[in-house]
């Protein structure tokens, strides 16, 4: 039986949680790490089974080089496995863009060794053949490049939309930053917030963009989390946090499905509306606190289908699909909501087997795509979205869709029953959490130290920034520095 007492109890595996629990049980603290389920790594789970190995959604790491991972098992002592399965400066081509300008009538394909890395491929399937156009685009894209950090923090109230209308921007190019607005931050380009967005390209463009790891992104949590028990950690899987114990405003541990632990800190994971409004519960902090936390907006979710090929048929890493009618702004969202369905859709697609080599049996491939959807984990519409990305694979990608001996399908229901809980109505599955867009992001994100004392919410609802995974593992950071100058306070009482 596992003891009862620790210096800190962390809440979910995911990225931030795991991150968290690992660093802190590394530094000499006695941790517990609570999973709800059977699986480990929250939204960053990878799949063994029947031979194929791969992430159960589409992940594709910003940065490559100088992510938070790095860091994490460089302090682990296990720098050594951390594995990339692609390098920033990798000679094949890396990924395979398809795009249609609203004109045309099919979409133009090219492959590209790293996303934007090259602008050469763009000005191919752009068709911008116009030497002013493709300077303007280029001139755009060195000043992101040079932003300093006082430059980003300038725009966090700042949309991506308003960004890229004060400049003379190329639509072609609007176009494509609206379809990065949604597969990068899955939120609309006319609300997410510029300062995050152009973090995330800055890294893409300088450190490199659409990493994997051999494993999949899984791996990475596997590997944590036997350094977590290995330095004396405590893990228990499928035990539910039930209730985070306050007295007096501080935490004094959870109530869970396998027992009641005490601890004087208590790391979240689980999201930071499920934290403060069911986990700890309303009573506990006062009303303006409680009206910002219900406040937050969700981020969106992501559907996925999961395709089984018989044959090697992709040749590139990953495949990413937009038109100029397909990304989603808050208007055309607006018209899927109301059942009017579009004929296209974005699609951000990862080829496992280009980075793995034991992704799939012998002669196959398995192929992880994935669109933006309501994160409601009960929206009508994902089925007919199901439809149109099959649709969309079986017109652009005939080969692809020719090799498939079977599909798998999830969306936002599937991932509120593995990560975080439905709080607040029409939430759960979301595909980050709380929204990257303008009121919480920059100096407005969320805190990670909450207002009862030893409470503290990791991942990326709250304490980072940048893209999904980096941010996550970034805010676990944090979190643990915080932690451990929170118990040496309490050491001196």
């Amino acid at each position: 039986m596992p003891d009862t007492n620790y210096d800190v109890i962390v809440i979910g595996s995911g990225p931030g949680g795991a991150s968290a629990a690992t660093l802190l049980q590394k530094r000499g603290k006695n941790v517990l790490l609570l999973e709800k389920g059977n699986l480990l790594g929250g939204k960053m789970i990878s799949i063994e089974k029947e031979g194929y190995a791969y992430d159960l959604f589409p992940h594709g790491q910003v940065p490559m080089r100088g992510n938070q991972f790095e860091e994490i098992f460089k302090e682990l002592g296990v720098y050594d496995e951390y594995q990339p399965a692609l390098e920033p400066d990798d000679p094949r081509d890396v990924i395979t863009l398809a795009y249609r300008r609203k004109d045309w009538k099919d979409y133009r394909v090219a492959s590209s060794k790293q996303a934007m890395a090259d602008p050469s491929p763009f000005f191919e399937i752009f068709d911008m053949q116009d030497e002013v156009e493709q300077a303007k685009m280029l001139t755009i894209m060195g000043e992101i490049m040079e932003l300093t950090p006082e430059d980003l923090s300038a725009v966090d109230n700042v949309t991506m939309k308003e960004w890229l209308d004060a400049r003379d921007t190329p639509d072609e190019l609007y176009n494509y930053m609206a379809f990065h607005s949604n597969v990068s931050l899955a939120e609309p380009v006319d609300l997410v917030s510029a300062s995050e967005q152009l973090i995330i390209l800055q890294q893409l463009f300088l450190q490199g963009g659409g990493g994997q790891y051999k494993g999949g992104f899984g791996n990475l949590t596997k590997i944590m989390c036997r350094e977590f028990e290995k330095n004396g950690g405590t893990l228990i899987k499928n035990c539910k946090v039930n209730k985070i114990l306050v007295e007096n405003g501080s935490t004094t541990g959870v109530d869970a499905s396998e027992g009641t632990f005490y601890a004087p800190v208590v790391v979240s994971s689980a999201g930071i509306q499920p934290t403060i409004l069911k986990l700890v519960g309303e009573e506990h902090f006062d009303k303006a606190y409680v009206n910002y936390i219900k406040q937050l907006v969700p981020g969106w979710a992501f559907t996925s289908i999961r395709y089984f090929l018989d044959k090697e048929v992709m040749k590139t890493g990953m495949y990413v699909m937009w038109s100029d009618d397909s990304w989603l702004d808050t208007e055309r969202y607006k018209k899927i909501k109301q059942g009017e369905m579009p004929e296209e859709v974005v699609l951000f697609m990862c080829n496992h087997s280009f980075y793995d080599e034991n992704a799939a049996p012998p002669g196959k491939q398995v192929l992880v795509s994935g669109t933006v959807c309501s994160a409601d984990p009960d929206a009508k519409e994902i089925q007919a979205l199901y439809d149109v990305m099959d649709r969309q694979m079986q017109e652009t990608f005939p080969e692809i869709w020719a090799a498939c001996e079977r599909r798998e399908y999830n969306g936002p229901r599937e991932i509120r029953d593995l990560t975080r809980d439905t709080t607040m109505p029409k939430t759960g599955g979301e595909c980050v959490g709380a929204a990257q867009i303008v009121g919480q992001c920059g100096k407005d994100k969320p805190k990670s130290d909450a207002p009862v004392n030893g409470l503290y919410i990791a991942g990326t609802d709250a304490g980072g920034e940048g893209m999904g995974t980096h941010q996550a593992a970034l805010s676990g950071t944090r979190v643990a520095n915080m932690v451990e100058v929170y118990l040496r306070k309490l050491s001196k009482f």
